[in-house]
């Protein structure tokens, strides 16, 4: 394959889990999907892609580059000042690094489109059905990624550095049938959203609960 003529377009199939993965990335607030670097020529070590607060963000993310057919590795460190910390990256191969960065581009732009489109699609078409998946899928990254806290069982939040990315999971929220709410803080956005969203109530609270580091 000649990955300087990487597609334009994630086939169907491939899209769920390259969108999911380019949320994923998008949460940490500091997105590598527009900011390409070849690898050095020669490198042969893993190359640093992601970092996160949450192994089970790191886990993932890996999980679903290995679905798009590439390998990726998961590596610790500790972090902090007086309170100390894991940051849990993620390593690819650096031939590898400029092919994910623009799949998960594409992903992202097409995700983002197809959740933003205002066409009305019917129950059973094929592009309603993927746009619920898409749907799900950036509640689940959000979820893992992104920080969230609840308020008792009422209310769940999802801190975010970015209006896209605020904006697609309001989306996201209506076409799963809930009103999505944000909140301006100093630095953040808040998205904020029903507890009994079923996304929501069916995410483990282990899991959601933490907040996601730069990559």
């Amino acid at each position: 394959m000649n990955h300087d003529t990487i597609r334009a377009v994630v086939l169907p199939g491939a899209l769920p889990a390259a969108f999911e993965a380019a949320c994923l990335v998008e949460c940490t607030g500091v997105s590598r999907l527009s900011r390409l670097s070849p690898a050095p020529a020669g490198r042969t070590d893993p190359a640093l892609f992601a970092e996160f607060n949450q192994p089970s963000a790191a886990g993932r993310l890996i999980s679903l580059l290995q679905v798009l057919g590439h390998d990726a590795a998961v590596t610790v460190r500790e972090a902090g000042g007086r309170r100390r910390y894991l940051v849990h990256g993620v390593l690819v191969a650096p031939q590898d690094r400029a092919i994910i960065d623009r799949t998960l581009a594409t992903a992202w732009r097409q995700g983002r489109q197809a959740l933003l489109a205002t066409e009305q699609l019917g129950a059973t078409s094929p592009r309603h059905a993927q746009r619920m998946t898409l749907a799900r899928a950036a509640w689940q990254a959000a979820l893992r990624s992104c920080g969230s806290r609840r308020r008792r069982d009422e209310a769940l939040w999802v801190r975010l550095g970015d209006q896209t990315l605020a904006t697609v999971l309001i989306r996201a929220a209506r076409l799963l049938g809930v009103n999505a709410e944000v909140v301006r803080r100093p630095g953040c956005l808040l998205v904020i959203v029903p507890a009994t969203m079923p996304e929501v109530a069916a995410f483990p609270r282990t899991l959601g609960e933490a907040v996601a580091t730069r990559g």
